[in-house]
């Protein structure tokens, strides 16, 4: 930031509050962060507001410690500017780490042990959304904390204390430093990366001048109006262009990212965007041949051949609901050292810090790579959809699962209730639940064969048919 630009926040950081002309919106309020659509549910002054209840809840918890990193989104200056001018107002000393990728600001924490940090970025969603990811201490902020931030907001639960900014050096270096020091790659690697115009460019630019091999890197100029294509990597319309390189030019592979930085998609040498549970499949076992015995963590969406294989391996599965905060939580009470999600998080804490970091886990892939070239390209997948997200509005979709889960349990049918409702039978199994990041319900189908698929989709329809009158064509391109 400017030397300027840097004096004139800091002489205003006391200025008189003003009048907030858009209360903060309760439906902004997430399981695991804050998240809206800027000018619509998410303003300038609503940062500010989250900063004087977040840097009150840290000075009477006897902390004030902090960071703050912003993505590359329009909207993300400003709120992080606000933010800041929020904590400080109430106490907090705050690094402020610019544009950075998330995990850049979990490694902050981690590394300098400080109290708390927290991250402006609307992680995987379109340009127009935009919100607030928080650690406290190494642990993530979430559930009914995030809700009392709301509480704290809307009843002016604020402290006044003289908070400050703090000027840290060679974050950004050490950071480099410190994630390839354990990894050793083969020399004749072809690497695509697709950055897709976000926040994890200056990383992975500087990483890829440091490594063998040949490296291509797609749409690395930061653009938060995301020219060429929509953040999400998972999705396979998302990168088609990189699935068409990577198999064009013959790569070995292809990694995409979230415009934070901590989702990871992976194509593989054939062009095919893979599954982020046959990705976790591969760790796994890579995991369990170095710990055997360990246990990983998979959320509800994931397939039963991955929990198999982890057993077969040696090591314990254990399954968690969806939700990078719930996955970290069950980490650190379990004392796994491997977890994965379908949205393409992965958490590594056996040579890493834990947290999900879509660069580390793909410098993983690279290790695996170097010793397998096939190792990415001979997995069987079997007949399973993908994520089918329908779209719902917010103040309906958990009720709608709630009703379901009522009509499930009175059928006495055989049902897992980590995470919406999971339905498992001789046919194979199937899952519904109100995604936590976008107005949606989101569901998946594993058959066991191949002619059970259509019978499960039209068992699904046949509970969502009261709430959604289109639901059997929108399921039937699946089946």
């Amino acid at each position: 930031m400017p030397i300027l630009e840097t004096i004139k926040r800091l002489l205003c950081l006391n200025d008189e509050i003003e009048e907030v002309k858009n209360p903060l919106s309760k439906e902004i309020f997430r399981e695991y962060d804050i998240r809206g659509i800027v000018g619509k549910t998410l303003f300038p002054e609503n940062a500010f507001s989250i900063g004087r209840a977040f840097g009150t809840y840290l000075r009477r918890n006897n902390m004030k410690l902090m960071c703050v990193g912003h993505d590359c989104r329009n909207s993300s200056d400003e709120l992080s500017y606000q933010l800041i001018k929020g904590l400080t107002y109430s106490g907090a000393e705050v690094v402020e780490l610019g544009v950075c990728h998330t995990p850049m600001m979990y490694y902050t924490v981690n590394k300098m042990r400080m109290d708390a940090g927290i991250m402006v970025t609307g992680s995987h969603n379109p340009g127009d959304y935009n919100g607030f990811k928080f650690m406290l201490g190494s642990d993530p902020f979430y559930g009914e904390d995030i809700k009392l931030l709301g509480k704290m907001v809307w009843n002016n639960d604020f402290i006044e204390a003289n908070g400050r900014e703090i000027i840290l050096n060679d974050i950004f270096s050490n950071y480099i430093s410190d994630i390839l020091k354990d990894f050793s790659f083969a020399k004749d690697l072809k690497v695509a990366w697709d950055i897709g115009n976000g926040a994890t460019s200056n990383a992975i630019r500087e990483i890829v001048s440091r490594i063998p091999g040949r490296h291509h890197v797609l749409f690395e100029e930061m653009d938060g109006n995301f020219p060429n294509r929509q953040p999400d990597p998972t999705i396979e319309n998302n990168v088609s262009y990189l699935c068409k390189f990577v198999s064009y030019n013959k790569f070995d592979i292809g990694f995409a990212f979230d415009s934070d930085g901590d989702r990871l998609g992976v194509i593989n040498s054939k062009g095919k965007l893979l599954f982020s549970d046959q990705l976790l499949e591969i760790f796994a076992k890579d995991f369990l041949r170095k710990n055997p015995g360990g246990q990983v963590i998979a959320d509800v969406k994931t397939r039963n051949k991955v929990f198999d294989t982890i057993r077969i391996m040696g090591g314990s599965p254990i399954m968690e609901r969806v939700g990078h905060s719930f996955i970290k939580a069950r980490m650190k009470s379990s004392g796994a050292l491997l977890a994965g999600e379908m949205s393409g998080h992965f958490f590594f804490k056996d040579r890493w810090f834990g947290f999900d970091d879509g660069i580390y886990a793909a410098l993983r892939c690279l290790e695996i790579l170097s010793k397998d070239k096939e190792a990415f390209n001979n997995t069987e997948y079997g007949f399973v959809t993908p994520e089918i997200r329908i779209q719902c509005p917010n103040e309906t979709k958990f009720e709608i699962i709630k009703d379901i889960r009522k009509r499930l349990k009175n059928k006495n049918t055989d049902l897992v209730n980590t995470d919406g409702v999971r339905v498992s039978n001789d046919h194979g199994w199937w899952l519904l639940r109100a995604s936590n990041t976008r107005e949606a319900i989101s569901l998946r189908v594993e058959a066991y064969q191949q002619e059970f698929l259509p019978k499960m989709l039209d068992e699904i329809g046949s509970y969502l048919k009261k709430y959604i009158s289109d639901i059997k064509n929108i399921l039937a391109q699946y089946g």
